[in-house]
């Protein structure tokens, strides 16, 4: 797989000798920076243009990039508590099949408790 410097390097139009057209200075992207003494990696940076036009570019890196790369390993055939309907899940936790029905019975557990404390 690929970096995120090394796509800079290879495909970004705006790295010029070394150097970021945009900034003027060095690539964040490429080496980090040094703010009042502290160094601060690169990979705290994020570029606009790298995000929108070079990024995409690589799929895979860019799934890594914006953390939504998932490890699906199993999915597991279950029914749903509030509409009975199948559904497959990654996760063993998951009891409903999506948000309008773990939204109904969170309605419902709250008018149960409401009404249990108005008596």
């Amino acid at each position: 797989m690929t970096t995120i410097q090394e796509l800079v390097k290879k495909s970004c139009a705006t790295y010029v000798n070394g150097e970021c057209a945009l900034l003027g200075s060095e690539c964040p992207l490429i080496s980090g920076t040094e703010y009042r003494g502290k160094k601060i990696p690169a990979s705290d940076f994020n570029c606009n243009y790298f995000e929108q036009y070079v990024l995409p570019l690589d799929k895979t890196l860019e799934s890594v990039y914006y953390g939504k790369e998932t490890v699906r390993v199993m999915t597991v055939n279950k029914n749903c508590k509030g509409c009975g309907e199948a559904f497959k899940s990654v996760s063993n936790r998951a009891v409903y099949c999506g948000d309008i029905c773990r939204k109904s019975a969170r309605k419902k557990s709250h008018r149960k408790y409401n009404h249990k404390r108005s008596k």
